[in-house]
């Protein structure tokens, strides 16, 4: 059984086998038995969306969640409901800490702070249960706005059905700053801002993405969390990538993609194992290179002057100006003069069999997903 806890907000859609959906908070279980969730490393998947106080203490928004005085109203109401009786903020980091180490999915939606000044400087980020977090969010300088366009920086990503339908329902949070230690950006603005990504940073690691604003976002964003696999902490994750080679270096690069495949990359793109009879050359390589995060240039003494690898590098060139993010993997399999715009990069050495093995671990290093 795969246990799902939603704090902040509900699944609502259709029921699913084998999964167990639960929709409640962060307080202690001795000031709210019934609203209360378990011990955190007891679920599978945990998604927080502090969007008031009442959103992450009790799991839904309450009668006070819209107030300027939220955190009086309620200890008013219930003085157990004061916030540092009512919440535990250690304990459930230490159980936050111990789910992420236990392979659980952990997803964090932006959510404005909401600062009161309630015996001392509060804001609703206290919430995510793990401090790494808010500082992100914070220091991403979280910015309001209303938008529908977006651009996927990451095709493998698995949150993608979430943002195709947010691109389509509109959006309104985003990180204005995302060039933040451990946030890995997956999706942005036209203009660059962040609309989610991968965040690891010490025992936190999770994603942190633009809140849903509708009853179908929200069971999509739900889907999407429940269809990543637990992790194995002795499984690395990869990207995909895409190896631009020219037909004379084809023996390298059906080993190297053979290789990558073993060690689990999901999509080492080549035209031979992709392209059908009938299929259009041309669109074929272009979906390539549109699914995969990387670009990998096979450099070589006839590579480099070869028209089709020109292309394909020029295309992978302009992806990588126009998103800010590194594309083009340099892959140097014998040594040649690297095209001026490549000189700067480091590339993964494959020029010699004593080299291959260590070329290959740190392409993979890149391709590892943070």
């Amino acid at each position: 059984m795969k246990r799902v806890l939603t704090v902040g907000l509900e699944y609502t859609g259709t029921p699913i086998e084998g999964v167990e959906f639960e929709t409640l908070g962060l307080c202690r279980p001795i000031v709210d038995q019934d609203r209360a969730a378990f011990a955190l490393h007891e679920y599978d998947v945990i998604i927080i969306n502090p969007e008031s106080y009442t959103h992450f203490l009790f799991g839904r928004s309450g009668e006070f969640s819209n107030s300027a005085s939220e955190l009086s109203d309620l200890k008013k109401e219930n003085g157990g409901y004061d916030l540092d009786s009512a919440y535990d903020s250690r304990d459930r980091e230490n159980e936050l800490e111990a789910a992420v180490e236990g392979g659980s999915t952990v997803v964090w939606c932006l959510s404005e702070a909401k600062r009161m000044n309630f015996f001392g400087y509060r804001e609703t980020w206290y919430g995510y249960a793990a401090p790494r977090v808010a500082k992100l969010v914070r220091n991403g300088s979280l910015l309001v706005k209303k938008g529908r366009k977006l651009r996927i920086v990451d095709h493998d990503n698995p949150f993608a059905r979430y943002f195709a339908l947010l691109a389509d329902k509109g959006w309104r949070l985003c990180l204005s700053d995302p060039e933040q230690e451990g946030f890995t950006s997956v999706v942005s603005t036209p203009e660059g801002y962040s609309l989610g990504g991968r965040f690891v940073a010490g025992k936190v690691a999770g994603w942190v993405v633009t809140p849903p604003n509708s009853e179908e976002t929200a069971n999509r964003l739900v889907l999407d969390a429940v269809g990543i696999e637990k992790a194995d902490a002795a499984h690395e994750k990869y990207h995909g990538i895409f190896l631009s080679h020219t037909g004379a270096d084809k023996s390298f690069v059906r080993q190297l993609r053979t290789d990558l495949l073993d060690r689990g990359v999901p999509k080492a793109w080549v035209d031979e194992a992709e392209i059908e009879v009938g299929d259009s050359l041309i669109a074929k390589i272009t979906e390539g290179m549109k699914q995969t995060r990387y670009i990998g240039v096979v450099l070589s003494g006839k590579s480099i002057d070869a028209p089709w690898v020109k292309k394909e590098l020029e295309i992978a060139i302009n992806r990588e100006i126009s998103s800010g993010e590194v594309v083009v993997l340099p892959l140097l399999y014998e040594k040649c003069e690297l095209p001026i715009f490549l000189e700067g990069k480091l590339y993964a050495d494959f020029t010699s069999t004593a080299e291959y093995e260590a070329g290959l671990e740190k392409l993979l290093r890149r391709l590892r997903i943070r």
